[in-house]
Formats: structure tokens, C-alpha cells, sequence
């Protein structure tokens, strides 16, 4: 292998060269060309060179981001940012293991372990840059937070993808607080009734869900199938002692604070304070019987967030056997969101259940020590050492079972808990499968790639020839079947999983029957179990039925018509189609006035919540009527329901925090879906209270809306909900200054960039709706790139871009070239 340093640069940007050149002759070239948007295109001939390139680009313009994301991900902030961050340190180093990751990378051929070095040391050769020039390359961020960008490895790399991704999409669980709220829920009234409500609130199967794959088209027999053997295999063998007899049922278990979450969302998978995570995106895949024009159209809102700079990163590689454009989250070595010259393909949160928690009982005379298939048997531990700016550093023992990370330790209840998760050991296999998905020139390869990811993500294929198809990505266990998953399991060795279900029984679609796929994030097949999250279920009222109204009540789309009804979609109240109707019925058959004025007010709206004349208000009374009705509804409904210790949970609706601020997009709440069920349950409530309570709540509404606005209904206009660019990244780490800050006019339900690919005989036009920042730099003297704003206009006002492909287009809008010549 040659000695990869960097021995000549030439730039048409400004950039000093660096002089000196090598005598040895085996030399590769890189070459960057910038469009105008500042969309780094890099051409290599090797691998290595190819993401040296793509790292060195992305240092250039996100490498305070990415500085902070490599520490987030491996618990380092507090080093650079002080002992604020130390409890999220701990956490981190708590919830993986490096070693396993290394030992992996390892074992990787040199090509992929190419990908990793590659962008390493262009991330490197940047840094390099900025050291001979401080005073104008080092992004003021550093200065304004008084330490310097710190060298890269190939590990490094790796892990920004596991922190963000894997740990973040792929590590959801909200057992420990599912185990308080039924606890809580029997305290209030009784086992029998409180299991009625918690299977209501968090069903472990619905029998009715909008879901993305057809009726019959999908079938859960090959899962039941193995999980038939399977436990007829169990039942064969030798039972452990009973784990309930010892520790009692899982409400007797003490209960362990799970911080639990805020009123207004989950807190993210390591329950970090002050920040609120929201995992939803979009997607509507178009066949050849659904467009006019084209062969087929992809258009995908992933919704991570909204930071500043932004969360993707666009880019395209070209070289190596990769020729792909589009954009992925920044720091991923890979093309998340894009097509080649064959194909397209996109993602959103799968949701899948393919994580549990383990209840390990420990050794009374050593606390070390945990109970497993008969014996205590000692923990793997690890001390580590976590620097603090500031003050001395911080010496913590991390504790490994053979189910995985111990999340909870407490000696003095002789109990903890550990994470066990579907795509351990698969970290890597993962992240490659969506580096290579972009090599893939039809659905066998692309679907090939697809079995590799292990995490619970959701994929989308269109091709060249009109083809689309859906496939639940992710590794799912098959568990035990006396234990209800939605709980902690005895980690005794008494509830063990029994396998891993195969990729081939995971719901997938090759060209429906309705010639189109859409999701937001529900259900991907009748058959398949919920998401076990407290605040996440699927239900028949879901907001993937915008979606799929609109396609359903049209024969065919142009490319343009199905932006259109994306973008239509993005201002719906999502709760609204589900409740208004009935609403208005309710209301209409009252003697009440001011029911009658509701029902006017709600009878002319269509559901959108939009300020077209920019006020800062939203342009229909009933907006705001509907918001406050909904608010009003689940106080009344869950009051009597839930304890109090748990209401605020299920009385949120949905929508902008006390300073309208939302933090990724509007959902539909779990308390929202179940509030039918609620209702209806004659254990709960009497026939006539259903529409009682709803009236009632109208009432209320009515009332609390005059008293602020007054008697004239047209003036009921609310403050519009914005989003907001934060400085903070996806764990709640700054990774911009304070003063970076900035908010949207309105809120809409989008994805955090929006993308078109549009497949058609003349070939393959891509677009893209990117948040601003595609360059982060701001220089030490204060002054931003000309790509740190440049987006911002188009982004709120959802204007497509070109994603440019091909070699002479990208020529005509090039902005800017670099040449890198290394050996």
C-alpha cells in the first residue's frame, strides 16, 4: 500500500497550495468541482481517493460539526465544552462499545476499510490547511469556544454514523417508563382495568392501521412459522427456575427513575435533559401507472430535525464504481437520499421493536455480579476516563452482560438493566449497506443491500424502467413467548431471544398493486407488532392518510402534481381529518350557540394551518378553535384515566411548545390515536359521555378563545408555530454559536430537506429543497461562506434545485474546482 500524503493542491477558490511534489510516479488525482449551490462533486479513480476528497470537502465547510458529532457520538464533549456535559458523556460511553466496533473494523476488506481512512485523512488534510492559516481558515466557532480541531481516524468516522444513526434511529426504548405507567395505572384502578388501558394506550398488535403495503400483498406466516419451531424447540428443553418467583412480578419490581419524558416529547433514546427528538419522515414512491410523463417518481422528506448548519450534506461521487448524487446526514461517508445513472432510493424511521431491556438480578454478596441460566456470573467491566474541561477527570466503571450494555445499575435495589438490541455486532454491516446502496443498479442488488442494514429503517426503491419498491430494513428478534416485550424481560436467561427472524420475512413490496407506496411513518403491513414506545403507536388514525387520500382520488400524477401534493400535505393539521367531521356533526345537532358558531367556523376550513398574508397569524379561525378544542378534549378524557403523575404525558397535542417553537415536524400523539378507544371503553366511560366530553370540551374551547379574542370569531387567529434552526445538534450538543440561531415564518410538517428524483424516457432529473448551510464555515473575523444562507430563501418557500449529475451540466454550474494530487 503506498503512502497516502497530500504532496500538491491547486484551487480555483483561494487556497494556498501546498508546494512540494512526490517522485514517486504511482500518483492519483482528486478533483472537487463545486456547483453553485456549493454542492462538492468529487471524481477518483480509487476508493481511497474518492472519500479523501469527500472528507476533505465536508472539513471544509462543516468541520465544527463534525467535530461535535464525533464527540457526541463517543462521549467526549465535556473535554471542549465542561462538566455540563459529563452526565452525557457517561451515558454515551454506557450505551456502546468501542472495542466490539474496532474488532469489527478489523476484520473489513481494504477496500471498505478504504472508506473510513480515506475520509479520515481528507477531514485531516483540511485541518492540516487551517494550521498554516488560522487567522483565516479556522471556523470562528472553535475560537469562540477556546480549543482546536482535534485529528481524525478511520474509527472516528465510523461512529458518527453508529452515534447519529444506529444509537439514535436504531436504539428507541421506553420499557422502564411502560413498566411505571402500568404500575401506576394498577395503583389507580386494579390489575384488570389498568392492562385494559395500558393494551389501549401501547397495543402490542393493532387490529386496524394505515399501512404502506396493500392488504394481501404481505403475509406475517413465514414470521409465525419460525416462531412456531422455535418454541417448540424451547419447550424441549429443561425450564430455568421460575425468574417471576424470585423477583416477583413486574410490577412488584422496584422502579427505577427513567427521567422520564417531558410533556412535549421523548427526550431521545439516552433520555438527555432538554432535548426533545421527533424521528418522522415522508416518502411517496409513484409506479408507471401512477405518473403522466414519467416512468416513475421518488419524493422523500426525511424529517431529522432542523440545525443549524443543516443536517445534510449534499454531494456527489463519482468514481470507484460510485456515480451517485443526492445528500445524506453530514459526516456519513455514503449518499443517503439520491440516485444513480439506474436507480433512486430513499428512507424513513421503520420503527420496528428490535430492542429490549434485560432485568438482571444481582448478587446479594457482590453487587458485581448477576444471576444467568443458575449462576451469578461477573459482569464485563471497564474503567474509563472521561476528560473535563476545567477540573480533574472523570473515572467511571462501565458494565457489559451478555445481553449487552448495563444501562441502569443499583446495587441497593439487587437489580439492573441491560440493552439488548437486534443489530449488535452489526454496526458496520449497516453502515456499508448504505454506502454501497448507491453502487446498485436494479431491486435485486439494491434489496440485496437492504438485508445487510440491521437498524429498523424503512427503504424505497424506483428505477429507470418504472419499478418501485418498500422493504422494512432491520433485524428483529423472535422472543420469548411468555414475556410481553412491551416490559423489562428477566435477563436470568429465562427470556431470552430464540433467534433473529430472517430479512426475507420482513414486510416487503415489488410494484404494488395500487402502483404507488407511501408512508409516514406507519405501519408497514398488517401482521406486523407495534413499536413498544409509549408515545409511538399505530392506529387507524394516522397522518400517512394525507398521503394517501390525495393519491387514491387521482388516476395518474405529473411530476409537478405530486410535489404539489407533497407539499399540500406539509400544511395539513395532521389530527384534523380525523375529528373535524364528527366535530361539526356533534356540533350542528346542539341547541348550544356557541356549538352552532364552532361548527360554522369548522365547516369552512380545509384542514390547512397556513399565514398567506405573512401576519404571524394563521389565516383561518379554525386553526386555532381546532388546536384548542384537541387540547381541551384529552385533559377531559385522560384525566380520569390516567394517574396524575402520568397525564401530562397524554394531554399534549401535538403541536409548538409554549413559545410555538416545534421541534421537527407535527405527528399525530399516541394519546390522540387511542382517544376512540378511550372514550368508548364502557369501563371508562358511559355511552352519552363520549359526546358529552367532546361538546364539553367545544364549550370550553369556545370560551377560553372569546375571553382571549373577543366575541368576533375572525379575529380567533393564533400566533403561527415556527421551526427553529438550532445551534444544537442531534443529542443536544452545540454545534454552532448561539448568535446562529434562526427560525422559519411558519411550521410546516416537512422533511428536514426534500428531494425529487423523476424517472422518464429522456432520462433522470433530480431536484432537491435543502435547509441553508450547506457551508457551516464562518471565518475568525466573523464573515459566513456564501453558501452558509444562500438556501434559505428556496427552503422556505419549498423551491426545487437542480441536483446536477452529469459531468457537462455540473460544468456549466460549477462554482468552483480543486485539484488534489496524492501518493
Amino acid at each position: 500500500m503506498f503512502n497516502k500524503t497530500l504532496v500538491a493542491l491547486s484551487t480555483l477558490i483561494g487556497l494556498s497550495a501546498i508546494s512540494g511534489c512526490s517522485t514517486i510516479s504511482d500518483t492519483q488525482e482528486i478533483t472537487i468541482k463545486r456547483d453553485s449551490y456549493g454542492t462538492p462533486h468529487i471524481y477518483a479513480d480509487t476508493t481511497y481517493g474518492l472519500f479523501y476528497g469527500y472528507g476533505y470537502a465536508i472539513a471544509q465547510d462543516r468541520l465544527f460539526q463534525l467535530e461535535m458529532a464525533k464527540r457526541s457520538a463517543q462521549g467526549n464533549v465535556a473535554a471542549v465544552l465542561g462538566k455540563d456535559y459529563l452526565p452525557l458523556d457517561i451515558k454515551v460511553r454506557e450505551h456502546y462499545n468501542p472495542h466490539t466496533i474496532k474488532a469489527a473494523m478489523e476484520e473489513l476488506s481494504q477496500e471498505d476499510r478504504d472508506i473510513f481512512r480515506g475520509y479520515a485523512n481528507g477531514i485531516n488534510q483540511w485541518i492540516a490547511q487551517i494550521n498554516q492559516s488560522p487567522s483565516t481558515l479556522l471556523p470562528k466557532q472553535f475560537i469562540d469556544n477556546d480549543f482546536a480541531p482535534s485529528k481524525w481516524d478511520d474509527f472516528d468516522v465510523v461512529m458518527v454514523f453508529v452515534g447519529s444513526m444506529i444509537n439514535r434511529f436504531g436504539d428507541y426504548n421506553t420499557e422502564l417508563d411502560n413498566q411505571q405507567l402500568l404500575a401506576a395505572l394498577t395503583e389507580k384502578h386494579g390489575e384488570t382495568l389498568a392492562r385494559s388501558i395500558f393494551d389501549t394506550v401501547l397495543p402490542h398488535q393493532s387490529d386496524n392501521a394505515v399501512d404502506t403495503i396493500p392488504a394481501g400483498e404481505w403475509s406475517p406466516a413465514q414470521r409465525n412459522q419460525l416462531k412456531a419451531q422455535l418454541v417448540a424447540k424451547l419447550e424441549k428443553q429443561a425450564p430455568l427456575p421460575d425468574s417471576k418467583q424470585r423477583l416477583g412480578t413486574e410490577q412488584q419490581v422496584p422502579l427505577l427513575a427513567s427521567n422520564s419524558p417531558s410533556t412535549n416529547g421523548l427526550q431521545g433514546t439516552l433520555n438527555w435533559r432538554g432535548f426533545n427528538e421527533a424521528p418522522f419522515s415522508n416518502i411517496l414512491v409513484l409506479g408507471k401507472e401512477k405518473t403522466h410523463g414519467a416512468n416513475a417518481v421518488l419524493i422523500n422528506g426525511p424529517q431529522f430535525g432542523f440545525y443549524r448548519p443543516a443536517y445534510t450534506y449534499s454531494v456527489g461521487l463519482h468514481g470507484a464504481g460510485y456515480d451517485a448524487v443526492g445528500n445524506s446526514p453530514a459526516g456519513y461517508p455514503l449518499v443517503q437520499f439520491g440516485h444513480n445513472g439506474k436507480i433512486s432510493w430513499g428512507s424513513t424511521w421503520g420503527a420496528g421493536d428490535n430492542v429490549d431491556l434485560f432485568l438482571l438480578e444481582l448478587n446479594p454478596n457482590n453487587a458485581e455480579e448477576y444471576r444467568y441460566k443458575g449462576s451469578y456470573i461477573p459482569f464485563e467491566k471497564e474503567a474509563q476516563t472521561i476528560k473535563v474541561k476545567g477540573q480533574q477527570d472523570e473515572v467511571i466503571t462501565v458494565y457489559r452482560s451478555v445481553h449487552g450494555p448495563v444501562i441502569k445499575h443499583s446495587a441497593e435495589n439487587n437489580l439492573a438493566y441491560a440493552k439488548k438490541r437486534g443489530w449488535a455486532g452489526k454496526e458496520l454491516s449497516t453502515l456499508l449497506a448504505w454506502n454501497k446502496v448507491s453502487k446498485a443498479e436494479n431491486h435485486q442488488q439494491w434489496s440485496d443491500y437492504v438485508a445487510d442494514s440491521a437498524i429498523n429503517v424503512n427503504w424505497y426503491y424506483a428505477d429507470q424502467d418504472g419499478n418501485i419498491a418498500y422493504a422494512l430494513g432491520g433485524h428483529y428478534p423472535v422472543r420469548h413467548p411468555n414475556f410481553d416485550g412491551r416490559l423489562p424481560t428477566p435477563g436470568d436467561g429465562s427470556g431470552d431471544w430464540l433467534g433473529i427472524y430472517p430479512f426475507s420475512s420482513n414486510p416487503q413490496v415489488l410494484n404494488p398493486e395500487t402502483g404507488y407506496i407511501a408512508n409516514w411513518n406507519n405501519r408497514p403491513a398488517a401482521g406486523f407488532p407495534n413499536p413498544d414506545q409509549w408515545w409511538y403507536s399505530w392506529n387507524t388514525v394516522d397522518r400517512n392518510v394525507e398521503l394517501t387520500k390525495r393519491v387514491d382520488a387521482q388516476n395518474n400524477f405529473t411530476s409537478q402534481q405530486a410535489w404539489d401534493l407533497m407539499m399540500e400535505a406539509s400544511v395539513i393539521d395532521p389530527n384534523a381529518r380525523h375529528f373535524v367531521p364528527n366535530l361539526i356533526e356533534l356540533a350542528q345537532s346542539s341547541e348550544e350557540p356557541a356549538h352552532q358558531k364552532a361548527a360554522d367556523i369548522l365547516a369552512s376550513w380545509d384542514f390547512s394551518n397556513t399565514d398567506n398574508n405573512q401576519d404571524g397569524k394563521y389565516d383561518h379561525p379554525a386553526s386555532t378553535l381546532f388546536r384548542t378544542w384537541l387540547t381541551e378534549v384529552l385533559a377531559t378524557a385522560y384525566s380520569p384515566v390516567m394517574p396524575e403523575s402520568k397525564l401530562a404525558w397524554f394531554t399534549n397535542p401535538g403541536y409548538g411548545n409554549k413559545d410555538r417553537v416545534l421541534a421537527n415536524s407535527y405527528n399525530i400523539q399516541t394519546s390522540t390515536k387511542a382517544l376512540s378507544d378511550i372514550l368508548t371503553n364502557p369501563k371508562l366511560f358511559d355511552d352519552s359521555d363520549k359526546q358529552a366530553i367532546k361538546l364539553d370540551a367545544l364549550s370550553n374551547a369556545v370560551a377560553s378563545l372569546t375571553e382571549t379574542y373577543g366575541t368576533n370569531s375572525d379575529n380567533w387567529l393564533a400566533n403561527v408555530d415556527i421551526l427553529r434552526f438550532d445551534n444544537k445538534n442531534y443529542i443536544g450538543v452545540p454545534q454552532a454559536g448561539k448568535d446562529e440561531v434562526s427560525d422559519t415564518p411558519l411550521a410546516l410538517n416537512r422533511g428536514t430537506e426534500n428531494n425529487m428524483t423523476v424517472f422518464s424516457a429522456d432520462g433522470i432529473e433530480a431536484y432537491e429543497v435543502a435547509a441553508p448551510g450547506q457551508s457551516g464555515f464562518i471565518a475568525p473575523d466573523g464573515t459566513p461562506s456564501p453558501h452558509y444562507d444562500d438556501q434559505y430563501e428556496d427552503f422556505i418557500n419549498f423551491r426545487l434545485k437542480p441536483v446536477y449529475f452529469e459531468r457537462d451540466v455540473l460544468k456549466v454550474n460549477s462554482g468552483s474546482k480543486t485539484v488534489l494530487t496524492i501518493n
